[in-house]
């Protein structure tokens, strides 16, 4: 009997098979017309580019179109246009004589760059707002994609006190407690400051100015307030060969979109290049309806104020370090003189914060709910809203804010522009 080969080189002969398989079908597929992911999708940082403040912002003046969801079959095919202050939408040019502004931060719930500008929930709103309190209104779209609320703090200080804005409203969504306490994500080109909870209640930046990342790294802000490495080796090259082979490829586009039809499996496959605490999830954004949320302390049950990621990690604890984030937006836009709004897009994220001290600091915090469906306001495949959901948000946006803006707008700049004058009040003494 002939002696077996040792066992590297069968290991070898197999790999060298393997890639004489995979070479064959990829030069098949592609002349079959089929083309790699990375050629068909839109970039998750379209738009983007880096800001050593913020880590990344929109690029001014950018424009291009948003297509996807990836892997799954085209939904949307929007146009985003970025106007020369790095927001979403026209110019904006000086304060009108009566004008109300309204300014969103937010991440893509806001942003919305699954529809064109003019079918966001903001620019519906806007045009819905003129028309019900007959005044100049604006409604500033400042929403970025991937943006905690860290971000929406440090832009607005740094940036959107400037605009001038009104009412200033910050969308909460269900990712930003672990946003807060990522410092770079894997497969972001861009990583982001963080800020530290002091021991005297204050917020410590940390990592500004943002410095480069290697692309499939992956860091947390530590419970000490310090950047921690927790991406492995079976991550990082997980992370390697998704971005720099399986994205290029045809014979793996084909099977990402066979993949695709099954959910939960392409969750599972995109999930092996991030570590367990940054992971994924698929989730509901808002459908519409507001209600203001009863008060209720912070947490999961035995764990109040600490996430399930931070039992098992040495990381900060997102849900009271969120808190602190929200207390601080809303003293530093009533310290310019305008009103400050928090939205919350599900029931569920009432849990990610302590709405007693939210309570107790005055704060207006809002729900939206709804009893539609989510299949009827969110694309398919893609857990943002669709057309339609945007409409229906804004339009009970537009009936829950309408009379507190009319006041608001009455108050700041006096009646609308060309109204009549409303008669002396008689103090019913006779003449």
């Amino acid at each position: 009997m002939r002696p077996r080969p040792p066992l590297a080189a069968r290991l070898a002969l197999l790999g060298a098979s393997l890639l004489l398989v995979f070479g064959v079908a990829e030069v098949a597929f592609r002349l079959l017309g089929y083309t790699s992911i990375y050629s068909v999708y839109s970039k998750p940082s379209l738009f983007w580019v880096h800001d050593p403040q913020l880590g990344w912002s929109h690029q001014p003046g950018a424009a291009g179109v948003y297509l996807g969801p990836r892997p799954f079959p085209v939904e949307f095919e929007a146009p985003v246009e970025i106007n020369s202050l790095g927001v979403r939408g026209p110019e904006i040019g000086p304060k009108q004589p009566g004008e109300l502004r309204l300014l969103f931060l937010g991440d893509s719930v806001v942003a919305g760059f699954e529809v064109a500008n003019d079918e966001t929930f903001v620019a519906i709103l806007e045009q819905t707002l003129a028309r019900r309190l007959r005044r100049p209104v604006r409604a500033i779209n400042a929403g970025v994609r991937g943006y905690g609320t860290d971000q929406s703090l440090i832009y607005y200080r740094e940036r959107g006190r400037k605009l001038d804005a009104d009412v200033v409203l910050l969308v909460h969504s269900d990712n930003d407690p672990n946003d807060n306490v990522t410092i770079h994500k894997a497969r972001r080109p861009f990583g982001k400051p963080a800020f530290a909870l002091a021991p005297d209640g204050g917020l410590d930046v940390v990592g500004q100015p943002v410095p480069t990342f290697p692309l499939c790294s992956a860091w947390m802000l530590g419970a000490s307030g310090e950047p921690i490495d927790i991406d492995s080796f079976g991550t990082r090259l997980a992370c390697f060969l998704q971005t720099r082979l399986a994205d290029h490829s045809a014979t793996f586009g084909v099977f990402a979109r066979t993949v695709a039809r099954f959910p939960n499996a392409t969750l599972f496959l995109k999930n092996l290049t991030q570590p367990a605490e940054q992971r994924e999830h698929r989730g509901e954004n808002p459908g519409a309806g507001l209600a203001r949320p009863a008060p209720r302390f912070a947490g999961l049950p035995g764990l109040p104020g600490v996430s399930v990621a931070s039992a098992a990690a040495p990381v900060a604890a997102p849900f009271q370090l969120t808190t602190s984030l929200i207390l601080g937006l809303a003293e530093s836009v009533r310290a310019d003189g305008a009103e400050f709004r928090l939205l919350f897009t599900k029931g569920g994220d009432l849990r990610q914060i302590d709405l007693e001290q939210i309570e107790r600091a005055g704060i207006d915090a809002r729900l939206m709910t709804t009893q539609l469906p989510p299949k009827l306001l969110q694309w398919r495949n893609d857990g943002h809203l669709n057309v339609q959901g945007h409409r229906h948000v804004a339009e009970l946006l537009a009936q829950s804010l309408t009379p507190e803006l009319r006041k608001i707008a009455r108050e700041r700049s006096g009646p609308p522009p060309g109204a009549a004058p409303r008669p002396p009040q008689s103090d019913g003494a006779k003449p």
